[in-house]
């Protein structure tokens, strides 16, 4: 039986692991040009001086014959049109495009004002696409953090397991192939980060893009924790998430006095598998659950299992103690 919940647990941890680049690739470059084409599926218009002066003047009569002034409201249809990659795509196409386009729509809206009706269009579309790089530098952000947080969470769900049901070499075993992958990453980050390296992207236009990784610059986010760190993170997160769960169950009558000190007395090795008051964490969390009197009820109940010495005081971030388990 416990086998069964390890490896279902495991393939949670993995699936969150493997959907991750995933969601940030969704959300990186594909994800501006899917927003940028939005649902236009047309096909794409001939990029040539001749197609973008006829474009300029079917915009420009169009605007013309709904009366559309400066101070009109802006016409929505031709600023998307304006960004869509398979449309105008203003901002990405060369001058002499550009300039073919302006003169059409001179041409078209038939009065001396074109440029003030078109110039507020231009500044629309570039406020839009500003706000679609905004929102993908977010969503990129946004999965990371998402992400990060379902994998430690995944593995929080494991370590109880391993914890209260199975053995150190269990632990072992998790820990150190959870390093070996996770170190390479991390060496290779840091290698690039001591060197100040740069990543190289190409433009549309065939120009190199010189992204710095040094801290502090373009791509320093990149500065993830070490292994050593994340392994302490993930016994001191899942030390709190046992905490908190036992007192509720406890305080609630769900779990029986004598199975709470045999787990207890499980724990006491895992407590010496990394640095920090690793008791005063359960202790903490378990207080903050339980409520009233629940200090006196750990103490008694860390007696009987065995432990010869009281926890010390640990302040514990209010919210923080395992809420993510759903219970």
């Amino acid at each position: 039986m416990a086998y069964s919940l390890i490896t279902r647990k495991r393939l949670g941890f993995l699936a969150c692991i493997v959907m991750l680049p995933l969601i940030l690739g969704l959300a990186g470059c594909k994800g501006l040009e899917m927003a940028n084409a939005g649902q236009n599926e047309s096909p794409r218009l001939a990029r040539t001086l001749e197609s973008y002066e006829q474009a300029g003047k079917y915009w420009g009569k169009k605007l013309w014959a709904q009366g559309t002034k400066p101070t009109s409201p802006l016409d929505m249809s031709f600023v998307h049109a304006l960004i869509d990659p398979n449309n105008l795509d203003y901002f990405k196409v060369h001058s002499d495009l550009k300039e073919a386009f302006k003169k059409g729509f001179r041409l078209g809206y038939e009065d001396r004002i074109a440029d003030l009706v078109l110039g507020p269009h231009i500044r629309k579309a570039a406020a839009e696409i500003g706000e679609y790089t905004s929102r993908n530098f977010v969503d990129v952000i946004t999965a990371f953090e998402e992400g990060w947080a379902c994998t430690l969470k995944n593995a929080v769900d494991i370590f109880i397991v391993l914890i209260s049901e199975g053995s150190l070499a269990d632990r072992e075993d998790f820990i150190n192939a959870f390093t070996v992958i996770y170190r390479q990453k991390y060496d290779a980050t840091q290698e690039i980060l001591r060197s100040g390296s740069w990543m190289t992207q190409t433009s549309e236009g065939g120009t190199v893009l010189y992204l710095d990784y040094s801290k502090g610059r373009a791509l320093g986010a990149l500065d993830i924790p070490s292994p050593q760190s994340l392994k302490t993170e993930i016994y001191h997160q899942t030390f709190k998430v046992m905490g908190d769960e036992w007192g509720r169950r406890y305080k609630t009558n769900l779990i029986k006095r004598d199975e709470l000190i045999d787990l207890l007395r499980r724990t006491k090795p895992a407590l010496k598998d990394v640095p920090g008051n690793n008791l005063g964490i359960i202790y903490a969390a378990f207080v903050e659950s339980f409520g009233p009197d629940g200090k006196e009820v750990f103490i008694d109940l860390i007696g009987e299992a065995g432990y010869d010495h009281k926890p010390k005081a640990l302040k514990l971030d209010k919210g923080k103690a395992g809420r993510g388990r759903g219970k």
